[in-house]
């Protein structure tokens, strides 16, 4: 069997093929279409064919596994051949990536089907609305601030309720500009409403999701984003590894004496990432009183809520892979001080 490594570009991608021996067996570029793939590899004999993770990496395994090649598509983070190369350009790394496939050097990325990327895309694009959102709301409140017109420093109502309210406050110069931006994100949040009553027709349907949602703190967003991104939970042999999937563990340095333990890697999803940070603080706000709500609001007293948070994040990734795994949902048990008192009546 020959080896090659493809190095993908927006339009075009460099292929470089070698042999057993990794010695070249020829090597050259296409544009990343169908067609020009298949006048490349359709009549080739089976290739082992290596990709870079990246936006277009899946969409191009699928068709060239559709060409009868074995494809696999590896952490370009992990892969540190070509990020220590002094010399690097696009044809040296398609070349060493069909040596270090040659070599079996590589950390594999599991692909998902298409039909599970599309189930993704609801909640990248809610993401994309939501971020907008936060720009222009963060917008709207630095213009105020810029003018000194300032906002109370508690309310209720929504956003543009109360930024109207303060338009006597404002240069009437302002007052255009901002309620411009007001109707930006009224918009915005009627298309995010949207998006989440999709995803709540396909969670009502979906077991699984059901499943996830007996956790305390976890959502329908949460769960289902989960399910759409973990995809199976056999994929892992134990709960760690998730955290360590997500980039929840935190980031390690030992060599020789020196021995640091920085931050959490966030070498992963960060969409899930930030709605595992949302179930965390449903965690510690519920009045839903249990072990684990017990747990969570100690460890916040002792070490603070900042860093607690991640703590309880990690935890509710592991919990959730131990429920989907298991299939039992999840059991509320009370606190211990409970428990014994009901055991002594």
């Amino acid at each position: 069997m020959n080896y090659c490594g493809i190095d993908l570009g927006k339009k075009s991608s460099h292929f470089h093929i070698v042999d057993g021996a990794r010695k070249t067996v020829t090597a050259g570029k296409f544009s990343n279409n169908v067609e020009a793939i298949g006048k490349v590899f359709a009549k080739r004999e089976r290739l082992k064919i290596v990709i870079e993770a990246s936006c277009k990496a899946f969409w191009m395994a699928d068709r060239l596994s559709e060409f009868g090649h074995e494809v696999v598509v590896v952490d370009p983070g992990r892969t540190k051949a070509i990020g220590a190369a002094r010399i690097k350009h696009d044809k040296l790394d398609a070349r060493v990536l069909a040596e270090l496939c040659q070599t079996g050097l590589l950390a594999v990325v599991d692909i998902p089907t298409q039909d599970q990327r599309l189930a993704r895309l609801p909640f990248t694009s809610r993401d994309t609305l939501v971020r907008a959102r936060i720009q222009m709301t963060n917008s709207v409140q630095s213009i105020l601030d810029g003018e000194g017109v300032e906002l109370p420093t508690v309310w209720k109502g929504n956003f543009s309720d109360v930024i109207r309210s303060v338009a006597p406050r404002m240069p009437s110069a302002m007052i255009p500009i901002v309620e411009r931006l007001l109707k930006g994100i009224n918009e915005l949040s009627k298309l995010i409403d949207e998006c989440d009553e999709e995803i709540e027709v396909v969670a009502e349907n979906d077991p699984d999701i059901k499943l996830l949602r007996t956790v305390p703190g976890v959502g329908i967003l949460t769960a289902a984003a989960y399910v759409h991104v973990i995809r199976d939970p056999g994929r892992f042999k134990y709960g760690r590894l998730v955290s360590a999937y997500l980039g929840l563990v935190p980031s390690l340095y030992f060599s020789g004496q020196t021995h640091v333990k920085g931050g959490i890697t966030k070498h992963g999803n960060k969409h899930l990432r930030w709605l595992l940070h949302i179930a965390a603080t449903a965690l510690l706000r519920t009045q839903r009183d249990t072990a684990l709500k017990r747990w969570a609001s100690h460890l916040a007293e002792r070490i603070g809520r900042k860093k607690a948070k991640s703590a309880i994040v990690r935890k509710l990734a592991t919990i959730l892979w131990a429920v989907w795994s298991r299939r039992n949902p999840f059991e509320t048990r009370l606190p211990v001080q409970e428990t014994a008192a009901v055991s002594a009546a």
